[in-house]
């Protein structure tokens, strides 16, 4: 029963996470026009996005992959022509061994191959998994406030005084420092893909995004973040890698001695601990979505906590 419960408590979590992360915009633009139609707004904005960095990718993945299957075969042939172990690559048949593998992989990423059906079925379950997620999120987002509202009412009088006083606050921080971090991560993004970029790095929009999710984890995600980039780009050179290092190391050391304690101070403090474990859960449950789950999740309890400390300092 409780294996057969992950995949629908997944998706409720998903939708409360968006529900929540999504209310306060709602109710801002809920201010100059109907609640119903910023819904839409915002649904819309978030499909282009996600589609924009979909076809984004796909395309970079899709140039590679042309890319290996043209120049993997001719490194294989060449491989079979050296010593000492040519002959015996060459009885192995190493070159058209490659090729088929190469061709298959290509052939993955063409729109009008024979994996088009299985294509559009794979498609096809994640965007019904999609709409699920989606009506349960508009659904909290109106019933949400009253459903937490009703669930704090089932404690007792006590508790109920500190849960309408913790609650909110933690609530506040907790969008404060997932916007903060955001913001932080889009501009680690967009540094990262302008930098492979010029550096001619290939995939530089995926290199970014990459570098964006890392960009989550304090002190150490931008530097992680930039890792690929150093190693791609250090086969144009010696110069090149150290200089994108030291750039790395530059950009966490701005951020740990600047940025990050002004995001704690505006909101809460998480810490690398708290994060790389809510990180770790979420990713293995449910991907990249449960990264975000995750992370929104162990930003609650952190905040949760932190009120809660407040309230009995300012009591005693």
């Amino acid at each position: 029963m409780a294996l057969r419960a992950v995949h629908p408590l997944v998706s409720f979590l998903e939708a409360a996470v968006i529900a929540a992360l999504a209310r306060p915009a709602v109710v801002r633009l809920g201010r100059r026009i109907p609640e119903w139609l910023a819904v839409l707004v915002l649904t819309g904005a978030a499909i282009l996005a996600v589609a924009a960095l979909g076809a984004i990718g796909f395309s970079e993945l899709r140039a590679e992959t042309n890319r290996f299957a043209a120049e993997a075969p001719r490194a294989a042939r060449d491989l079979e022509t050296r010593e000492p172990f040519g002959s015996l690559l060459s009885d192995l048949r190493f070159s058209d061994q490659v090729s088929t593998i190469s061709s298959d992989i290509s052939r993955a990423f063409d729109l009008g191959g024979n994996d088009l059906p299985g294509l559009a079925t794979a498609v096809g379950g994640r965007l019904s998994s999609a709409f699920i997620v989606w009506v349960l999120a508009v659904m909290l987002v109106f019933a949400g406030p009253t459903m937490v509202d009703g669930a704090i009412g089932l404690l007792g009088p006590r508790a109920q005084t500190v849960a309408r006083d913790v609650m909110p606050r933690a609530y506040r921080t907790t969008l404060t420092y997932l916007g903060l971090t955001s913001l932080r991560a889009l501009v680690i993004g967009a540094v990262a893909t302008a930098l492979a970029t010029a550096l001619g790095v290939e995939m530089p929009a995926l290199l970014g995004v990459v570098a964006a999710l890392l960009a989550y984890v304090p002190r150490l995600g931008i530097v992680a973040g930039f890792l690929p980039i150093v190693l791609l780009s250090a086969l144009d050179g010696a110069v090149t890698p150290v200089a994108v290092a030291a750039l790395a190391v530059g950009l966490q050391l701005a951020d740990v001695m600047l940025v990050q304690p002004r995001i704690n101070e505006r909101s809460v403090r998480v810490g690398l601990l708290v994060t790389m474990v809510a990180l770790m859960i979420g990713a293995g449950l449910y991907g990249v979505v449960g990264v975000f789950v995750g992370l929104t999740l162990g930003c609650l309890l952190m905040a949760t906590l932190t009120q809660v400390d407040e309230i009995q300092d300012a009591a005693t």
